[in-house]
């Protein structure tokens, strides 16, 4: 649909979307003289400026797309990022005021089972946990578009960047705010532990950190439950039995992921907070196989030789976390809070999360593009180009904050993963 289309269609199509009832429309083309429109983008405009639409439903709108903006009780209001399973979503439920967070699979891995398996147990997992450290989940849910039946997962509303983008943002992240961000996560891992879940893919991605320093983790995707067949499924659907991130993964786990145990987590977050502390992943070679060896078999490069400004306690701590022998490491995530403690500072941090946004975005669309994956040891000068081209990029809407106009470049988006569809 162009902007020349008439005001009467672009109506047609919000009523059909199903963002406000019948009565909601009619009172708003009368409160705001709807009728005196004479082309769809001059009322898309004024539903934007006086917030009844955001910036993402009334350019869907425009392009004639009105399936798949509300699923089932909730409505979408814009992007907060993408992954590998798909596009995040800021959300609320339609008849009240509370937002959350909709992780959608994208069409093209619908017919996953691995990923749908995947999203199964992140679901089985998150809505097991309850814990101020864990992103809460709240339902999996199912729906269906004009691509055909379409699951999703419903999810506590963060605002927050993870460690990677920190780091690319300030060019380094303070030690003492490190051991902080380690602590929370020690703490809240301490936790799923304790409910019978090992994480399996502990990163600086999967950490979220609020602007006054609270952080979460994200992505209990690989958490299987113990007392349940998980395991096999996982094993029997993905064709081995190695799962993990290269980069973080210990070296037990690269062996046989589905024995380890809470130790494997903690190998996993020494490597994020050898990260934290030196912008570097403790092995930074080209390849997967190589990076296995090398969490089997070398010791990464010193930590205070890359940043003088650790003290040496903190390096022994990150040295212990990331032994090569589960029962060198801390044996339990709690240990580790207690020994970051004493030199962990709370820091209120500063972000331009919109700019954040626009970076995740851009990073997907470069993935699912090249069909590869994108090179961690190199993921830091990815993010940072990102974020320092932002300014020649069109603005992501997410659903969160206030805006007054209409975005032209909106329309050149690529977020069709929700199955929505011309007329």
């Amino acid at each position: 649909m162009t902007a020349a289309v008439l005001a009467d269609d672009f109506i047609d199509l919000l009523s059909k979307s199903g963002l406000l009832s019948d009565d909601e429309i009619a009172s708003v083309q009368y409160r705001l003289r709807l009728g005196h429109c004479e082309t769809a983008k001059e009322v898309g405009k004024i539903l934007v400026r006086n917030r009844v639409l955001t910036h993402f439903q009334a350019e869907h709108l425009l392009q004639g797309r009105w399936r798949g903006l509300v699923l089932n009780e909730y409505k979408l209001l814009g992007v907060l990022g993408a992954g590998g399973m798909g596009w995040v979503y800021s959300a609320q439920e339609l008849n009240s005021q509370w937002k959350v967070a909709i992780k959608v699979l994208g069409k093209e891995r619908r017919d996953n089972k691995g990923m749908l398996a995947r999203m199964q147990l992140e679901a089985q997992a998150g809505m097991r946990l309850s814990h101020p450290n864990i992103l809460r989940t709240m339902e999996l849910n199912q729906t269906e578009d004009a691509y055909g039946q379409m699951y999703y997962l419903v999810m506590e509303l963060v605002k927050g960047i993870t460690p990677l983008e920190l780091y690319s943002i300030n060019k380094k992240i303070d030690w003492r705010h490190a051991c902080d961000i380690i602590g929370q996560a020690a703490k809240g891992l301490q936790y799923a532990h304790d409910q019978g879940l090992v994480h399996r893919d502990v990163k600086p991605e999967n950490l979220l950190v609020r602007k006054e320093g609270t952080v979460k983790i994200l992505d209990f995707g690989l958490a299987m439950m113990d007392e349940n067949d998980e395991e096999f499924t996982m094993a029997m659907i993905f064709g081995q039995d190695r799962v993990g991130t290269a980069d973080y993964v210990s070296p037990e786990q690269t062996v046989d992921s589905y024995t380890v145990d809470q130790r494997a987590d903690i190998y996993s977050l020494g490597c994020a907070f050898y990260f934290m502390l030196t912008g570097s992943v403790p092995f930074p070679v080209s390849s997967t196989g190589k990076k296995v060896a090398c969490h089997r078999r070398k010791r990464p490069k010193d930590i205070r030789s890359i940043n003088p400004d650790v003290p040496l306690e903190v390096a022994e701590i990150v040295k212990k976390m990331t032994a090569k022998r589960p029962d060198r490491r801390f044996p339990k995530a709690s240990f580790v809070e207690e020994a970051v403690a004493p030199f962990a500072e709370r820091q209120e941090i500063q972000f331009d999360f919109a700019a954040v946004l626009r970076a995740r975005i851009r990073q997907a669309e470069q993935h699912w593009k090249l069909k590869r994956k994108r090179p961690s040891s190199d993921a830091i000068s990815r993010v940072a180009s990102s974020i320092a081209g932002e300014a020649a990029e069109a603005k992501i809407d997410t659903g969160l904050r206030d805006d007054t106009q209409l975005d032209e470049q909106a329309k050149k988006s690529p977020h069709r993963s929700l199955g929505t569809d011309r007329k």
